[in-house]
């Protein structure tokens, strides 16, 4: 899949195509696992064309679209703005996002989005990458173990008044 597989950063044209990846990705993981209700609403909030665009803008936000045969088929959202709990003193990536369509999962789309990632993070001098993710995900808990994340710590995440047990994962860097 590699040879038609492209990964380039984002610009402001491309909020719309974004928006479309996310919104299906998001449906197609996370009504398996049964999170339906208040999945329009978070949709609403998140994945608007507005949104996306007003995201693109931010230069604490990092946008990297996958593309095979040049059409979008998978993104990364990275951003520098936050601190995870339980790592101080330290320059911070957070992975808030790698969505995938669905079939094109498993086909190294995810792990070249990775390879993508650390390569800026180190070019970058960050020190730590990281990432928030539910439990339940076992498939990209996987995936970012399987990547030399490792669990630190777990916490809670209210999603519009469901509570969710999710993992801090780390990836120390060395540079």
């Amino acid at each position: 899949m590699s040879q038609s597989l492209v990964i380039e950063k984002a610009g402001p044209a491309d909020a719309t195509l974004i928006m479309d990846v996310a919104r299906k990705t998001f449906v197609e993981t996370y009504a398996e696992l049964g999170i339906r209700n208040n999945m329009g609403k978070y949709m609403e909030e998140y994945f608007t064309e507005e949104k996306i665009a007003e995201e693109l803008a931010d230069k604490d936000l990092h946008f990297y679209i996958a593309r095979f045969e040049g059409n979008p088929i998978g993104f990364t959202k990275l951003r520098n703005d936050r601190m995870p709990r339980g790592i101080s003193g330290l320059k911070c990536l957070e992975i808030e996002r790698i969505y995938i369509l669905k079939e094109y999962q498993g086909n190294s789309v995810g792990r070249e989005l990775m390879n993508v990632i650390k390569q800026m993070a180190r070019k970058s001098k960050y020190q730590v990458i990281w990432l928030q993710i539910w439990q339940k995900n076992t498939k990209a808990v996987q995936f970012y173990r399987k990547s030399g994340f490792v669990i630190y710590e777990t916490t809670l995440f209210d999603f519009y008044g469901e509570i969710h047990n999710d993992y801090l994962l780390r990836y120390d860097l060395y540079l």
